[in-house]
């Protein structure tokens, strides 16, 4: 059972997930907190964690999230925020399709932080982009991205099946398993 935290996060969607994966909602703030620029997931996520930390001084977890594209060597990653507020969902799809290979990893990585102990966990979830977007459910880059053994994008799954093959499902059972005695 995880300790006692506060979820950091701006994100509604990230907030809706974890509750879900937890079975309860979890205290939270909404914190904007600076993302350093990086191409390093967990460097950018430690960084975030500090900043949450020493704004409100009581055990924290942050998630961090990135979509990396082969067709770009592994870009954006944790730089995807940006990447969609500046081409949008088609957009990212079109870059991976023109450059000829749609293939892609949805990574995610959470912490837990007291101002002392650290527990990192991270997971990453290949698979592709389509084309077009397709799908009502999920946020962000979700209508195009297609897990490796599936045909449907994220948004097009039901919140369960999206759960339990996703990288922010498999995250959060790494950070629960890591708390057990």
């Amino acid at each position: 059972m995880l300790p006692p935290f506060t979820m950091v996060t701006g994100n509604a969607g990230k907030l809706q997930e974890a509750e879900r994966l937890l079975g309860f909602r979890p205290p939270y703030e909404g914190l904007d907190l600076p993302e350093i620029q990086s191409l390093d997931l967990i460097e950018v996520l430690r960084a975030k964690a500090d900043e949450a930390w020493r704004r409100l001084q009581r055990p924290v977890v942050v998630d961090e999230t990135g979509l990396t594209l082969d067709s770009l060597g592994g870009f954006p990653g944790p730089l995807i925020k940006w990447m969609l507020k500046s081409v949008g969902v088609a957009g990212i799809a079109r870059v991976a399709h023109q450059l000829g290979d749609p293939r892609a990893a949805a990574c995610c990585a959470l912490i837990y932080f007291d101002g002392e102990r650290e527990v990192v966990t991270q997971a990453e979830v290949a698979g592709r982009l389509l084309e077009e977007p397709r799908g009502d459910g999920g946020f962000g880059w979700d209508p195009i991205f297609v897990p490796e053994g599936h045909d449907q994008t994220y948004a097009e799954m039901s919140a369960e099946t999206k759960d339990r093959c996703g990288h922010r499902g498999k995250v959060w059972r790494q950070l629960e398993a890591a708390f057990r005695p």
